[in-house]
This record gives C-alpha cells, sequence and structure tokens, in this order.
C-alpha cells in the first residue's frame, strides 16, 4: 500500500506564485545562503520597524501547513490542503527566545511534537512546528500547546489557515531541525480531516460578514453609553478584531472572547446585560457556547476600561462631532491670479475655496527657492499643509485630479530619478562586494504617496538639498496606522515641516545615513471628518492649527463629476507660471513686500481689537499662525500675478490675505476649538493649583520644626490661606516632608527648597 508523505513547498519570497519542492538540501542551501544571511543582517542593524518589515518580506517563506500543490502554484486558503503540520508563534516576549527554547522546550520535542524551532527574523519570538496527532485539528494542537506553557492561547493567534506562509532566517536563528520527521511524514491511514479545515477557513469571511451585519430591531441599538448606541460601539470593536489580520481557524470564538472582555467594563461587568448585547451578532453560534464564552472573559483578570475601548470611543465621539463640523461659512473668495483662475475654471464653482487652498501646497513646491523673513525677523519659505475633510462621496476627489494636474512635470523627472535609483539597485544586487557598488545617485523625488517611511523621506529630502517636496493622500486614515516611527512622533516631523526646522535621523548602521536637515515638506492631505479627527489627534502637540482645513461643502449635486484637463494655451500659461516660480529666489536673495507687512500688521491690530472688546483665548491664539500662513500666500500671489507695483493689483493680493488668514483660523477653529478651550481649562487649573502649593510652600517654611496642627490653622489664618488644614498636612506626610510624632504634633523631616 502506498504512504501518502507530505511534501512541503517554499517560495523565494512572499510576493512569489510559484512554489519549490523543499527537501533537507533546500532547506540548509537556504538558510545559509549569503542572499539569506545578508538580509539578516540588515534587519538587526534596521531600528525602524517599518524598515524591518519591508526587508523580512525579501526572505524566502515556508508553506508548513498545506501540501505542496502538483502543478506548484501557491495556495490560496480555499485551496490549500493540510500537510498534517501546525505553526505556532511565540511573539513578542520579554526574554530572550533561545534561551527560553533551552529552558522550557529543549530535550522535549518528541513529547510535544515538535519538528523544526527556531527564532523569529525580528529576533522577538519562537516559530515553531509540530506535527498535528491524529484527528487533531489546527485550533486543537494549538491550544494544546499554549497549555502545556500555561497560556491561555499561544503567543498572538494569526497562525489563521493552511496557506499562511512562514519566513525562513539565516541558519544562526535555527535552533532544532528533525529532517527525518519534517521530509518524511506519513500522513495517518484515513488522512486528517483535510475536508473539514479547509470549509472553516472558507467559512471564515462569512464570518466576519454575519457579526458586522446588524439587523433591524437589535437591542443595542436602543441602549447608549455616554451618547454612543452600544450597536455602533460594537461594530466599531468587530471591525477592529476583524483587521487585525488575515482568518483563522476558530475566528468566531475567539472575536466573541475578545468583543466580551472590551465591553465588559462598560456594561458593569453583567452577564445578562453582555449576552442581550452581543448574542445577536452571533446568530451561528449555540448558545450554551456564547454562554460559556462570556462567563471565561468575564472571569478574566482586569477591572477597567482598556485601551482598546478608550479608543473607540474617543474616535465615535470625534466622528458624532465633526459630523456638524464639514461645512463653515466663509466670506466670498476674492479673485486671484490669471493662472489660478484658469485652473478654478475647470473645477465646479461650488469648490472654488477648496481648490484654492488646495493648490497651495503644490504651488510650494515649484517656488521652492522662495525665501522671505515674517514679522519676528524669521526667515520663512512656502510651506503649506493642506487638509481636505468632508464626508464619504462628498467630492474630496477633485484633489487627486488637481494634484495630478499640477505635478505632472514633477512626475516625470521623479520617474527619471527613480529609474537611477532602481538601476543603481539592481548593480548593487550583483556586485559581489562593496568594491564594485557604483556611487549611489542620490535620487531627487519630490512625490511622496501615504506608503512612504519616515526613514526614506527623509532621504529623499536630504538628497533635495533644501528643496520642497509634497506628500499627498487620498484618504489620511491610511496614514493614521503608523505616526510614531523610530525617529520620533510623526506629528513632530510635520511641525518642523511647517517651521522649517530642523530634523532627521541618526542610525548605527553603516547601511543607513545619518541626516540633520531643514525639513522642506508640504502636505495635501483628504479624510472624512472622523478620519481626519483621528490623524491630528494631539491639539497640544501644535499641528493641528498649522495646518489650513477646507472643508467640503454639503452641495448635493445631480450626475456626475467631470474635471477637465488643461488645454494647449492653458498648459503653456500654467507652465509659466511654474518656471516663474521655480526661478525665483535662485539668487539667495530674500524678497522684502513692506505693503505685505502693513496688511499684515494692520490685520493684527484688527483681531486685537476685537479681542479687547469681547476675550476669547482660544479664537485669538489661533490667528497668531493663521497670520503666518497668510503672508506665506501673499508672497505665492504677488509672485503668481508677475511682481505687480500697481495699487490695484496690490490692494487684490491684500484681500486674498485677509480671506487666507480668517479662513485658516475659522478652520482650525471649527475643527479642534472645543480642544483648545478644554487644554485652556486644563492649564488655568493647573496654575490655580501651582499658586496653591505657593502658598503652602510658604506655609510650610515659616512653620517650627516641631509644630502642632492648632499652630498651622493659626498660620494659616493669619496669611489668608483657605486651604483644609487635613488635607495640607496629609500631602505633607505623603511626600515624606513631614511625620507624626503624637496625636496633632509633627515634627519636619525635610526642608523645602526655594
Amino acid at each position: 500500500m502506498n504512504k501518502r508523505l507530505t511534501k512541503i513547498g517554499y517560495m523565494d519570497s512572499c510576493r512569489s506564485k510559484t512554489m519549490k519542492r523543499l527537501t533537507p538540501e533546500a532547506l540548509e542551501t537556504l538558510t545559509t545562503s549569503d542572499e539569506v544571511n545578508s538580509i539578516m543582517r540588515q534587519i538587526e542593524a534596521e531600528a525602524d520597524q517599518e524598515m524591518k518589515s519591508k526587508l523580512k518580506g525579501n526572505l524566502p517563506v515556508v508553506l508548513f501547513a498545506c501540501q505542496m500543490p502538483e502543478d506548484g502554484v501557491r495556495p490560496t486558503a480555499e485551496t490549500a490542503i493540510a500537510s498534517g503540520f501546525c505553526l505556532h508563534d511565540w511573539d513578542h516576549m520579554d526574554v530572550n527566545p533561545r534561551k527560553l527554547y533551552d529552558e522550557q522546550i529543549a530535550g522535549r520535542e518528541t513529547e510535544l511534537g515538535i519538528v523544526l524551532a527556531h527564532v523569529t527574523p525580528r529576533g522577538e519570538g519562537l516559530r515553531l512546528v509540530t506535527i498535528l496527532r491524529e484527528g487533531e485539528r489546527i485550533t486543537q494542537c494549538q491550544e494544546r500547546l499554549a497549555a502545556t506553557f500555561g497560556m491561555s492561547q499561544f503567543a498572538d493567534r494569526k497562525i489563521k489557515d493552511l496557506s499562511r506562509v512562514s519566513f525562513l532566517p539565516s541558519k544562526d536563528y535555527m535552533i532544532f531541525v528533525d529532517n527525518d520527521k519534517l521530509f518524511n511524514h506519513v500522513l495517518p491511514k484515513e488522512g486528517i480531516k483535510e475536508e473539514e479545515i479547509k470549509v472553516e477557513s472558507m467559512k471564515v469571511e462569512s464570518t466576519k460578514d454575519e457579526a458586522l451585519k446588524v439587523s433591524e430591531g437589535k437591542v443595542s441599538d436602543n441602549f447608549c453609553y455616554q451618547g454612543i448606541s452600544y450597536s455602533s460601539i460594537i461594530e466599531a470593536l468587530l471591525r477592529r478584531i476583524a483587521t487585525q489580520g488575515e482568518p483563522r481557524e476558530g475566528e468566531r470564538n475567539d472575536d466573541l472572547f475578545i468583543l466580551v472582555r472590551e465591553l465588559r467594563h462598560i456594561c458593569d461587568y453583567n452577564f445578562n446585560t453582555l449576552y442581550m448585547l452581543v448574542a445577536p451578532y452571533f446568530p451561528t453560534l449555540p448558545d450554551a457556547e456564547v454562554r460559556r464564552t462570556i462567563s471565561n472573559a468575564l472571569a478574566t483578570n482586569g477591572r477597567t476600561i482598556t485601551p482598546v475601548m478608550r479608543g473607540v470611543i474617543s474616535e465615535l465621539r470625534n466622528v458624532s462631532n465633526a459630523s456638524a463640523e464639514t461645512e463653515i461659512q466663509l466670506p466670498r473668495l476674492p479673485r486671484l491670479s490669471g493662472v489660478e483662475e484658469m485652473i478654478l475654471a475647470h473645477y465646479p464653482k461650488h469648490l472654488r475655496s477648496q481648490v484654492y487652498m488646495a493648490m497651495l501646497p503644490i504651488w510650494g513646491v515649484y517656488g521652492t527657492h522662495i525665501r522671505f523673513n515674517y514679522m519676528d525677523g524669521r526667515e520663512n519659505s512656502l510651506s503649506f499643509q493642506t487638509a481636505v475633510v468632508g464626508k464619504s462621496s462628498s467630492g474630496k476627489a477633485f484633489a487627486a485630479h488637481l494634484f495630478d494636474l499640477m505635478t505632472k512635470r514633477i512626475r516625470v523627472e521623479d520617474m527619471i530619478e527613480r529609474q537611477k535609483a532602481a538601476e543603481y539597485l539592481a548593480i548593487c544586487n550583483k556586485a559581489s562586494d562593496a568594491s564594485e557598488k557604483p556611487d549611489d545617485p542620490r535620487p531627487r523625488v519630490k512625490l511622496f504617496g501615504d506608503d512612504i517611511t519616515t526613514s526614506q523621506m527623509l532621504e529623499y529630502l536630504d538628497n533635495l538639498g533644501g528643496e520642497h517636496a509634497i506628500q499627498f493622500t487620498e484618504e489620511v486614515a491610511r496614514l493614521s496606522k503608523a505616526k510614531k516611527t523610530v525617529y520620533g512622533d510623526n506629528d513632530d516631523l510635520l511641525c518642523k515641516a511647517f517651521d522649517n526646522a530642523m530634523g532627521g535621523k541618526e542610525s548605527k548602521s553603516h547601511l543607513t545615513r545619518n541626516i540633520r536637515i531643514p525639513i522642506y515638506l508640504n502636505c495635501l492631505y483628504c479624510g472624512t471628518p472622523g478620519g481626519m479627527h483621528k490623524f491630528y489627534n494631539n491639539p497640544e502637540g501644535g499641528l493641528n492649527n498649522r495646518v489650513l482645513f477646507a472643508f467640503m461643502p454639503s452641495v448635493r449635486i445631480k450626475g456626475f463629476p467631470h474635471y477637465e484637463n488643461l488645454t494647449e494655451t492653458e498648459q503653456a500659461q500654467f507652465d509659466e507660471a511654474c518656471d516663474l516660480l521655480s526661478e525665483a529666489g535662485k539668487d539667495g536673495r530674500k524678497v522684502e513686500l513692506p505693503w505685505l507687512e502693513k496688511t499684515i500688521t494692520m490685520l493684527k491690530n484688527k483681531w486685537d481689537k476685537e479681542d479687547d472688546e469681547n476675550p476669547d483665548e482660544v479664537w485669538y491664539d489661533l490667528g497668531k499662525r493663521a497670520l503666518v500662513v497668510a503672508m506665506r500666500a501673499g508672497v505665492l500671489q504677488w509672485y503668481l500675478r508677475g511682481c505687480p507695483t500697481d495699487e490695484k493689483q496690490i490692494r487684490d493680493i491684500a484681500k486674498v490675505v485677509k480671506w487666507t488668514a480668517e479662513a485658516h483660523r475659522l478652520g482650525v477653529y471649527t475643527f479642534c476649538g472645543k480642544d483648545y478651550e478644554d487644554i485652556n481649562d486644563i492649564d488655568n487649573s493647573l496654575m490655580q493649583k501651582q499658586g496653591r502649593m505657593s502658598k503652602n510652600k510658604k506655609l510650610f517654611s515659616i512653620l517650627n520644626d516641631h509644630f502642632s496642627v492648632q499652630e498651622l490653622i493659626a498660620l494659616r489664618v493669619q496669611n489668608g490661606d483657605s486651604a483644609n488644614v487635613k488635607m495640607v498636612i496629609s500631602r505633607w506626610v505623603a511626600d515624606g516632608l513631614i511625620r507624626k510624632v503624637s496625636e496633632g504634633c509633627y515634627e519636619k523631616v525635610l526642608q523645602l527648597v526655594a
């Protein structure tokens, strides 16, 4: 009788579609190859997590959990056939993975069914491959191994389906390999229940869809938490759970367990409430299993609201608050320069102000050499950041057309620069040693998408040598996922981009260069109100009031929007304006426009007078940076109009300057004015608290080293201090300043330093 041997396949990278047969010789060759070793050394030297992930993607991958197809085509989750092996991830360890293996696993490989073990490419965890026992399913095997190590579930629970790939590291990362069991594994006589596994894998997507479908009359629609319906909260949580990775076997029960853990705090840990809310979302799950899962989730540790739940509530509240913020009343946009009016004619009239604001950061890239001093004497450039805010299907797509229309010539230049970089990388990959590698062409790329890493962005900006680049995204939510980087908070980088302040990165690796440069980066972002609130979520950081928010109007337009391209004559006019801006400032001289400074001063005096008559701290503070943006817009207008000197043209420019300042201040106030008011309330509260502490400090300094409560009360009355004596004493005791000697008597332990 023929034995059914497992055939394991591998691919040269996760992007490949064809598989090769994995043999002991192939495994040895792959793990000892120069290419794999080089990639692993780069991963070790790289500090940026995004770059680590990209580098890891170049490693060969093995599909341990499924049989290699006869045609060699990579299988999908639906077509994969079980191999008899199971994958286990033990990730993000606090201890050395190899040390943990030596202490807890070494010598037990046969008992646990382990045939291969290695440290993950990032060096943060373990990857184990085990043999499935007869009749055992993947989830059962994972739960069994997890129980062996006293874990409720094994690692990150991302071993999802049979087609899951496993990145293969270099040999020094390999811990254990049993070639005989790995490559000569015989499937059980009756075979593993492949169809059962495959069918469950195919059902996972429909499971998510079932959970996310909200039927009419659901109980959660009628109950709210802090004004937010439970149905909205549950659906937001399910979307987060469903996007944590690819499908995995048994996911429905996992989703329910996680959902209950997140919800339990806002449901007062009440079983009946939780059952009433979540059961309708899992209609195909047996009632007994729903009840058992809820009980198990309630029994786990934790009695506080989770960060995930706090984030969901904050996001939903922002969306709710922002829904009324998508339209603001701006005065009519004054007449712009001839080339701008020509471009505006290609877009709907109700989008005039939005198109104008979206043009500013693009014009700034062309006028990259223009420099001038602001009122405070600080050097400025044409740095703009515009955020187009609108509900779904509100017409934000105009920005993409505008960006393509205005950056056509830059895209051609970028294509040439990127080709140079590609040729350089191709030569480097073929070179056997460093001496054969040519000099880095340092490509001067100016257009950045939403998938660029901070590290790569800084390198491109360094290559540009002080010229502006621009980042454009049609959906700001794509940027929200990776705001934190090894080089700092992305908010900080964007603040520096507006100010043209110094920024960069430092690396100990010889593969990347240290960078310290002034940041010249303009931004044009589009997004929904909720997405924008999620991205611009730190008003204290200073980024929000550097942004020009362009709110899409709530206008229903019949038919389809049609954006026309420029005619040959119009293209020539546009190219002429671009050439004028590109040449401006190349001589290094700063432009001086006394009439523009006078316009800014008059506008500032007007706002000062308004604040004296009707004080509003937030509204007044937002005007400071609005004037900076307005002055930059004024300089740009002056150049686009051909550097005029006649009074009529100058008056027209002044109108645009005033409109831009008002639009900037009103946009920021509409978008996050409430947040600024809350911050001011907190700051004022802290100032008052500091005042009380100062009084307490003075009171402490004039007390004797040994004092009674009565003496403290007397001094308090003499100094006009209204603080609660019990509270003052308890605070001093807690801070270690005094200790109790007897009933009502204390002595000083420390002396406060003035």
